[in-house]
């Protein structure tokens, strides 16, 4: 890797800042997307194969930047390039008639609402879990293999970025409103450290 990037991850940095870059043209090309298909089909394959392609590019931004020593210039704007490609999505879908318009007004509405209430990352990534998964559903109705390719994806993420997946979910469970949720952080930190000192042993 140091051959190809370089001692110092200068073009590991660059990198990162192009896949997180590319996910604001991947959120206005879903939208096109939904607009010019066909048939229902066909807007949720496309749809969905653009939210592998930036989820992918999403995992290999956070990737790149930690293998870097050098800062990324857009490591701020990852998490809200994110809501955009998934807020890209579902605008996709409901102009492809997939989703019902009045459902996706009042999706955006109660979340913003809600939000508003509840201003942080955790109360955004909870309202954002439908919209995240709802292509995906849809694809087990409409594209069969595009859903069976996101499964096999997903769990080859989950083999590859497991610890990173363990810290963006501890982080949603510690910073969620009121705190309701962290003794399930609490809970898992325990067990997986007495699971750690027992395979130590």
């Amino acid at each position: 890797l140091r051959a190809v990037f370089g001692r110092d991850g200068v073009m590991a940095a660059w990198l990162a800042d192009f896949c997180t870059a590319g996910r604001l043209g991947l959120a206005v090309l879903l939208v096109v997307l939904g607009m010019e298909a066909r048939e229902p089909a066909q807007a949720v394959r496309r749809i969905a194969l653009g939210l592998l392609v930036g989820w992918t590019a999403d995992i290999l931004d956070g990737a790149l930047a930690r293998w870097s020593s050098c800062p990324t210039r857009l490591s701020r704007w990852d998490f809200p390039l994110d809501m955009a490609m998934v807020t890209g999505s579902v605008v996709g879908l409901t102009a492809a008639g997939l989703l019902p318009l009045g459902l996706t007004i009042g999706y955006f509405a109660f979340g913003s609402l809600v939000l508003l209430r509840y201003p942080s990352k955790a109360t955004a990534m909870a309202i954002a879990c439908p919209a995240v998964f709802a292509p995906f559903v849809l694809a087990s109705q409409w594209a069969a293999d595009v859903f069976r390719w996101a499964l096999l994806w997903a769990a080859g993420m989950l083999v590859w970025q497991w610890r990173r997946f363990e810290e963006v979910v501890l982080e949603f469970v510690d910073t969620f409103p009121g705190g309701h949720l962290k003794p399930l952080g609490t809970a898992w930190r325990r067990w997986r450290s007495l699971r750690q000192s027992t395979s130590a042993t």
